[in-house]
């Protein structure tokens, strides 16, 4: 085996300059960071050392960058939890007070559309004036819409959609509409209904993306909704008497 030369050991190292980052006591005693050496080559070593320390240090601060920016991210989306919780569960329940959820649902997660389908009959919900505030975002489940949604449960997404959203959102909407998300809505695996969210965005929803953020806000939106039947039945019961 021929012997290793001192050319060799630098042409090693110009083409593996992570060599002495993964092993720093190295490059300590290497002298390779002292003004001494002079050598083209060692210098040549030395600049690519060190933009690889650079370009080291950059991916790093920008790992960690996103890294604060997930966990922003995600202490947003709790507070937004929260606050949709507080609206559900300190509000007497009414049609008024589901339409502002669905409302507080589109402002704090940027969408169009925030909706309720609810399978007919609707049990405990009053009948609802045409062309309303509420009766675009509360309504019962049709025959069109059935064909829409998942029915044996759990979330559909969709984006990229170039036709708008069809008939799942009001009229006036439904052609800006560019991705979606439709969740069934279950309390004691009794379906009750479903969310329905449409976004301007084609990547807002597609298929494949997690989806358990999803699954629970409609858990505690449907908590909400049975609560909701229950006043409003326990209500029709006393007015019978």
């Amino acid at each position: 085996m021929a012997p290793i030369s001192a050319d060799d050991v630098i042409c090693y190292l110009e083409e593996n300059p992570g060599f002495f980052i993964e092993h720093p006591d190295s490059l300590r005693q290497s002298g390779l960071l002292t003004q001494d050496s002079t050598s083209a080559k060692v210098l040549n070593l030395r600049n690519k050392l060190f933009d690889r320390l650079k370009g080291e240090r950059e991916d790093l601060i920008r790992l960690l960058d996103e890294t604060i920016e997930i966990v922003r991210q995600n202490e947003q989306i709790e507070k937004d939890f929260i606050a949709i919780e507080q609206l559900l569960f300190e509000q007497s329940p009414s049609l008024a007070s589901l339409t502002e959820i669905v409302k507080n649902i589109e402002s704090r997660f940027g969408i169009e559309y925030a909706g309720f389908l609810l399978l007919d009959p609707i049990d405990g919900i009053p009948v609802i004036a045409p062309k309303s505030d509420e009766s675009s975002r509360i309504r019962p489940l049709g025959k069109l819409e059935e064909k829409l949604v998942p029915m044996d449960g759990g979330v559909v997404l969709q984006g990229k959609l170039e036709g708008g959203g069809g008939p799942l959102f009001p009229d006036a909407l439904s052609e800006n509409i560019q991705s979606t998300a439709v969740v069934s809505l279950e309390i004691r695996e009794k379906r009750i209904g479903f969310l329905v969210l449409g976004s301007k965005d084609p990547e807002r929803y597609q298929e494949g993306m997690a989806t358990h953020l999803l699954r629970r806000l409609a858990m505690r939106l449907a908590l909400g909704i049975s609560i909701f039947q229950r006043f409003n039945n326990g209500k029709t019961a006393q007015s019978s008497l």
